[in-house]
């Protein structure tokens, strides 16, 4: 049963994967545009249209918004080159969300997979904006350098924003390691809810940044 379950999600995951935005089945429905956001109610700013129908929550399920995070950091990534380091926090949360389901190792095997398959080569520098204590995250304020997706069990939560600000309270130890790239747990401080990031997905912020944060919050 296991097996088949893996199996399942595994074609699931791979077809949501290579499918253009604009033949998804959400996007025929408008709940995404032709970029894989989420289109929003008529004159709001946040508010995403609701899913009323079982086939508008059959086309947007939690499989789907996270999958549709790894495209939309592909669409991001110029030419047929790819840091590994980018699609770590999206690959964890699929782990941590079906974890109870699938072989945690389905999803970076077959992500690779996919990968060797339509020849994207893989650029293994380091780009980290962020210095490691003795393998761990240093207390202190971070801006995000890319969109989190962070509610793993809501497919209408919104995501942790490029530029918003994330804080680690003491130094933190990672929470996994995927595709070979440490994932530490932040707090981010619009929701004061806990993410996942790689040190690539943030960057220390300035001396004028943090003063400006500081004197707002006292």
């Amino acid at each position: 049963m296991g097996r088949a379950i893996d199996l399942f999600v595994t074609y699931r995951f791979l077809k949501i994967l290579v499918t253009p935005f604009e033949k998804q089945e959400a996007y025929k429905l408008g709940i995404i545009d032709k970029d894989g956001n989420r289109t929003l109610e008529p004159g709001t700013t946040n508010k995403p249209t609701y899913l009323g129908t079982a086939k508008e929550k059959n086309a947007y399920t939690v499989l789907h918004k996270l999958v549709f995070n790894i495209k939309k950091i592909f669409a991001k990534v110029p030419g047929l080159r790819t840091k590994l380091g980018s699609y770590a926090a999206a690959l964890f949360l699929l782990k941590d969300t079906f974890k109870e389901d699938v072989d945690p190792k389905m999803w970076e095997q077959e992500f690779m997979k996919y990968l060797k398959e339509n020849n994207i080569e893989l650029d293994n520098t380091i780009s980290e904006e962020v210095t490691l204590e003795d393998g761990k995250l240093p207390k202190g304020i971070y801006k995000l350098v890319n969109d989190i997706t962070f509610d793993k069990e809501d497919a209408d939560s919104p995501d942790a924003l490029e530029g918003d600000e994330v804080q680690v309270f003491e130094p933190v130890a990672p929470t996994d390691t995927v595709l070979g790239v440490e994932i530490f747990p932040v707090i981010h401080i619009p929701t004061q809810s806990k993410i996942f990031v790689s040190a690539e997905d943030i960057t220390e912020v300035g001396i004028e940044d943090l003063e400006l944060w500081q004197n707002l919050v006292t």
